[in-house]
């Protein structure tokens, strides 16, 4: 038996990450005329006021004579998730502070690492036998104390690419471009607001199918030497020739401000995807795809989806899944309902 022989296809290595990280918050819930709040009865509780760590609600429910299991003379508290969720976890420390010349001083604590399934399945955690009430209360010197609570949230990010968006190789051009600058040569006038950029038919054809659909196509414009375009603005025609021209983007590397500079990529995007300069376009959408924030995430959720930009789509979604973000661009008014 023989081994065949053929041609080895080689395919570009990949790598993706995996990647976690803990968000760490605390709240303080103090209880004063604590005489009267020992009264409550075995059962009940007291809860603080509702405090946010990781995306995630919490609260802390303290009862002063304990729950329905808790030992005698033992009073109990427990964290509490408040928003719906599938799976999280979080270590959990639980503090008690009394106030002793004028500063609160930790009188012991508690930790926990606890796996909150659901907000109707698991989520309390904490201690039925938290501390013995005569114990706590022979402590308390101005009728107060606190109950200090500090969260660790575990979140798992989404595993991610470690690659870029694959970007093809430029091509000498700088011959060429040459001729953009000169004008040598010259045989066709573009105006666009008021301004003049002369080029070269064939350049456009060999570069743009859509150039070569308007001058060699069934309805090509042969004639004409003076083509107006008038929505788009001259700043991005200029560089999308230069583009053409050079496989460069001069204004970019001009550029000091972000900002800007992803407002023009933007509108290049839009121009090289209208052209069919589809290296360009790959280019603009590295760009955007790095910029994403709550402030251009649904203009640039928008111009991916008119203009097909996959990466650049499935990089808005990932991001508006970050918890709390929804909320803000309803508010802010980046995101409305429709009736």
């Amino acid at each position: 038996m023989s081994l065949s022989t053929g041609t080895s296809v080689h395919t570009a290595p990949t790598a993706s990450t995996w990647r976690a990280e803990q968000v760490v918050g605390s709240h303080l819930f103090k209880i004063e005329e604590y005489s009267t709040a020992r009264n409550t009865e075995k059962g009940n509780f007291l809860e603080s006021d509702t405090f946010n760590v990781g995306g995630y609600d919490w609260s802390i429910k303290y009862f002063p004579s304990g729950t329905m299991v808790a030992e005698d003379d033992h009073a109990s508290i427990f964290i509490c998730l408040k928003s719906p969720v599938d799976y999280v976890q979080a270590e959990i420390t639980l503090e008690i502070l009394v106030n002793q010349n004028g500063n609160m001083l930790s009188q012991g604590q508690l930790s926990a690492f606890a796996t909150f399934k659901s907000i109707t399945d698991t989520s309390d955690c904490g201690y039925s036998n938290f501390v013995r009430r005569s114990e706590l209360e022979s402590v308390l010197n101005d009728n107060s104390v606190g109950f200090k609570c500090s969260v660790c949230v575990s979140k798992v990010l989404p595993v991610e690419s470690d690659f870029p968006l694959p970007v093809p190789p430029p091509i000498a051009l700088q011959q060429i471009s040459n001729l953009l600058e000169t004008g040598i040569g010259a045989d066709v006038t573009f105006e666009v607001n008021g301004h003049t950029f002369k080029a070269h038919k064939s350049i456009l054809v060999a570069r743009s199918k859509v150039f070569e659909a308007q001058f060699s196509g069934p309805c090509k414009e042969k004639t004409d030497t003076i083509i107006k375009i008038e929505d788009m603005e001259a700043v991005v025609f200029k560089e999308l020739l230069h583009y053409i021209y050079s496989e460069t983007i001069p204004a970019f590397s001009e550029m000091n401000d972000s900002e800007e500079k992803n407002n023009l990529a933007q509108h290049l995007l839009v121009a090289a995807d209208r052209y069919d300069v589809e290296r360009l376009r790959i280019i603009c959408e590295d760009i955007l795809y790095g910029s994403i924030n709550k402030d251009n995430v649904v203009a640039l959720l928008s111009i991916a989806d008119m203009h097909n930009c996959i990466n650049l789509k499935t990089a808005c979604f990932k991001f508006l899944a970050t918890p709390g973000i929804i909320p803000q661009l309803f508010e802010s008014g980046k995101l409305k309902l429709i009736p």
